[in-house]
């Protein structure tokens, strides 16, 4: 398989409040799953797609899949609490190997075909690869409190989301990190180094994270004026 793209449905991470997951809510008509899985679908640089989901959610999973025909789906599995300890079960039943893996949440529904494509495309040329959000305005830095240690330049800062993409040995190194404590996606460029390098591809405000009440309310008014 050249190209796999696991779609986190679970973890907390995933929850709108405790024990509602926000992939099976509807956006629209539609479950928010179903929206995500659909680009995976329809993108040429997708080969197959596994879900991972709560223990609870399978039979759902299934039913959404067959219901929206989303052909590529070659595994659901039960993720664990953490995004570390899910892709861990991910890889110990992948099918067969793959060259570049996507990690995507399925929480965020509104992520465009060209996106993910570029994501793909980038992390085959660089090894890492990830959607993300430049801050035009000027960001400051308080890791203590509320005093400004430090005013990071406008343009020059990133929200990082996901889809994420890798060389299939990049990411069996993160994952197989022994590390405590270690996080991820989001946080694993302390062990993506040369000649893995990080590559960001501009995504976007629409590629919104749902994570609340609030986010569902604007992700359904964006869906319903038609600016997504």
């Amino acid at each position: 398989m050249n190209t796999l793209g696991i779609i986190i449905a679970c973890g907390k991470d995933e929850e709108i409040t405790a024990d509602t997951d926000a992939a099976f809510l509807n956006l629209g008509s539609t479950p928010m799953l179903a929206h995500t899985l659909r680009v995976f679908q329809s993108s040429d640089a997708i080969d197959g797609i596994i879900i991972a989901v709560g223990k609870d959610r399978v039979d759902a999973t299934v039913h959404i899949v067959r219901r929206f025909g989303i052909a590529k789906v070659c595994g659901v599995v039960v993720g664990g609490a953490t995004r570390l300890s899910t892709l861990r079960t991910v890889f110990s039943k992948m099918p067969e190997p793959a060259s570049v893996v996507v990690v995507h949440e399925a929480s965020r529904p509104f992520v465009s075909r060209s996106v993910l494509d570029e994501t793909v495309k980038s992390a085959k040329r660089y090894g890492c690869s990830i959607a993300a959000h430049r801050i035009p305005d000027a960001t400051k830095m308080a890791p203590k409190g509320m005093k400004a240690s430090k005013t990071i330049e406008r343009n020059t800062v990133w929200v990082a989301q996901t889809p994420q993409a890798f060389k299939f040995e990049v990411l069996k190194k993160v994952i197989d990190t022994k590390t405590k404590g270690m996080k991820i996606i989001d946080d694993e460029s302390e062990f993506v180094r040369k000649p893995a390098e990080t590559h960001m591809v501009e995504a976007g405000e629409s590629n919104l994270k749902i994570r609340s009440k609030r986010d569902l309310s604007i992700a359904t008014a964006l869906l319903n004026a038609k600016l997504v």
